[in-house]
C-alpha cells in the first residue's frame, strides 16, 4: 500500500509534496477484522446463572515493532470491538495491547490487552492475557483465548479472537433484499456490488451501463467480479443480452465496467480444449499478479482429453485446473461425500489462502449447517455466515441471499508504486481530486498538519477521482493524503 500527500491553502494555493516521514510511519500497520467464530464472555465464577455468549464483531491495527526473525513484536492499536450489538447485553471494547510471535523450535504467541469495556450502565477497564500460548492457525491469520486478569468471582469476561487481515469485504447476492440501515427503506439488487460495511460500492447500472444495452436495463445481475489495477472492475452476468455495440454478451463472458468484453467464455476455456463450444458460464474470477486468470464455471465441461472440468473447479486460462473442488474442500467434513457443491465466489488471500462460496450449503461434521451464502476459507473454517455478511444492511426478512461475487480489500498484499494525483480543484466548498494509481481501490484522507492526525474522507472506492470536503477554516493549512491497495 502506497500513498501520496497533498497541500493546500484553502481557496488559495494547492501544490504536491513527496512522501514524508510523518506519513510513511503508517505502512507497518496492518487492519485486522474478527471473524465469525470470534466471542465476548461473560462468567460467573461462583454462581450458577448461565454463561453469557456473545458474537464478537470489530477491529483492530497489527503495528509491527521488532522482527528478529525467530522474535516478532506487534503492537495492537484502536481496538474497536462490539460485542452482542443489538442485545441488551451490547457492550463497546476500546484500548490497546501487544502481540508477540516466538518461531523457533515451536510456534507460540502471546497477547495481552488493556481495554475499556462500557455498556449502558457502566465503563469499566480490563486486562486480558492468554493462557494458551498454542498457535492454532497459520499467521497471518490471529487465533487467540485470552481471559481478564482483573475479573471478580462474581463476573470474569473472556474474548476469543479470530481475526484476518482485512479491511473491507465487497460482494453480491444471489437475491435481492430490501434494506432496513437507513431512515428509508433502500431495496438492493442481486446484481449490485456491496460492502459488508453497509453500503453500495457500485449499483448494477454503474457496472453494465457502457455496455451498450438498449434500451438500457437497470439490472443484469451480477455473477463474478474482480477490481484490476486503476481501479477496472471485472464482472460476468447471469443472463444473455445483446449489445448495440458489442453484439451478444454471454453469461460466460468477462466483462469491464469501462464497456467492453475482456474475455469470451470461449477464450478463458481455449487451453482446455473443450470437446463443446458451449457457453460454460462464469461463476467466480481472479486475476492473479503474473497475469493468470483463475475462474469456475457454471456448469460441467469435458476436454477433448476426456477430462471433467468441474463446476466446483478453479480453473485457469492457461489450461490447468488450479486446485479441484475436493482440494477445495479437503479441509471440511460434509456429510455426503463425493459430492460437487459447486463454487459461486472466491477470493485467493496473499498467504494462498482460498476465501469462496458455495452454490449447494451442506452439513459439516465439524463446524454444522453451510449456507451456499456463507464466506468460507479453504482452511476448513467459516470466515462470516450470510447473515454476517449483510449485518450492516439489517435485512427486512433474515435470509440465506447467497454469495455469487467476491473481493476482499486487505493490508497483506505487497506495496504497490506511489498514485499520482493529476488533477485538483477548490470550489463550491470542497476539493476535487482525481489520480493515477496502479491499485485497485483507493481512499482519501485528510489532515490540518502533515503530522496528522489523519481523518478518512472518502470510503474505499474503485475510483481514480472523488470529491472531498474541507475540514480546515479558510487560509489555514491542510493536507490530502491518498492510499491505495
Amino acid at each position: 500500500m502506497r500513498r501520496i500527500v497533498l497541500a493546500w491553502v484553502l481557496f488559495l494555493a494547492i501544490w504536491i509534496l513527496p512522501d514524508s516521514p510523518a506519513s510513511s510511519q503508517i505502512t507497518n500497520r496492518t487492519t485486522y477484522t474478527l471473524l465469525g467464530d470470534s466471542y465476548f464472555i461473560d462468567d460467573c465464577l461462583v454462581c450458577e446463572r448461565p454463561t453469557i455468549f456473545e458474537p464478537l464483531r470489530g477491529s483492530f491495527e497489527l503495528v509491527l515493532l521488532q522482527d528478529a526473525g525467530t522474535y516478532i513484536k506487534y503492537g495492537i492499536d484502536k481496538i474497536d470491538f462490539t460485542a452482542g450489538a443489538g442485545s441488551s447485553f451490547e457492550r463497546h471494547i476500546t484500548g490497546s495491547g501487544s502481540y508477540v510471535r516466538f518461531e523457533e523450535f515451536a510456534v507460540l504467541q502471546d497477547m495481552n490487552l488493556a481495554v475499556e469495556i462500557k455498556d449502558q450502565y457502566t465503563n469499566k477497564p480490563a486486562f486480558f492475557t492468554n493462557e494458551s500460548r498454542t498457535v492454532q492457525q497459520p499467521f497471518p491469520l490471529i487465533q487467540v483465548d485470552l481471559k481478564q486478569t482483573n475479573g471478580t468471582p462474581l463476573q470474569t469476561f473472556s474474548i476469543q479472537i479470530f481475526a484476518a487481515p482485512v479491511r473491507e469485504i465487497w460482494f453480491s447476492t444471489a437475491r435481492g433484499f430490501t434494506s432496513t440501515n437507513q431512515s428509508n427503506t433502500i431495496k438492493l439488487s442481486d446484481g449490485d456490488l456491496i460492502s459488508n460495511q453497509g453500503r453500495v460500492v457500485k449499483s448494477n447500472l454503474d457496472l453494465v451501463g457502457r455496455l451498450g444495452v438498449m434500451p438500457i436495463v437497470s439490472d443484469l445481475g451480477l455473477d463474478a467480479v474482480f477490481v484490476k489495477g486503476k481501479g477496472e472492475i471485472l464482472f460476468s452476468i447471469p443472463i444473455d443480452v445483446f449489445s448495440e455495440t458489442l453484439g451478444w454478451i454471454h453469461h460466460g463472458d468477462l466483462l469491464s465496467n469501462r464497456g467492453y468484453i475482456v474475455k469470451r467464455n470461449q477464450e478463458l476455456l481455449a487451453l482446455f480444449n473443450p470437446a463443446s463450444s458451449a457457453d460454460a458460464g462464469l461463476d467466480a474470477v481472479q486475476f492473479m499478479p503474473n497475469g493468470e486468470i483463475l475462474f469456475s464455471i457454471q456448469s460441467n465441461l469435458v476436454a477433448k482429453s476426456g477430462v471433467t472440468l468441474s463446476r466446483g473447479d478453479i480453473l485457469s486460462d492457461s489450461g490447468r485446473i488450479f486446485m479441484t473442488h475436493q482440494q477445495l474442500l479437503v479441509n471440511f467434513q460434509p456429510d455426503t461425500t463425493n459430492h460437487d457443491f459447486g463454487l459461486d465466489a472466491l477470493f485467493i488471500m496473499p498467504s494462498g489462502e482460498v476465501w469462496f462460496s458455495v452454490e449447494e450449503g451442506f452439513t459439516d461434521h465439524r463446524i454444522g449447517a453451510v449456507q451456499a451464502g456463507d464466506l468460507l476459507s479453504s482452511l476448513g473454517y467459516r470466515v462470516f455466515s450470510n447473515q454476517d455478511l449483510l449485518a450492516r444492511f439489517a435485512p427486512a426478512q433474515p435470509s440465506d441471499y447467497g454469495l455469487d461475487a467476491l473481493f476482499v480489500i486487505t493490508d497483506a498484499q505487497p506495496p504497490k508504486d506511489r498514485p499520482r494525483i493529476i488533477q485538483s480543484d477548490a470550489s463550491g466548498g470542497s476539493m476535487h481530486l482525481e489520480w493515477d494509481g496502479n491499485g485497485a481501490v483507493f481512499q482519501v484522507e485528510t489532515a490540518p498538519a502533515l503530522s496528522g492526525p489523519w481523518d478518512i474522507c472518502s470510503p474505499i472506492v474503485p475510483d481514480l477521482s472523488f470529491d472531498a470536503g474541507f475540514n480546515v477554516l479558510p487560509g489555514s493549512l491542510g493536507f490530502y493524503r491518498l492510499r491505495q491497495w
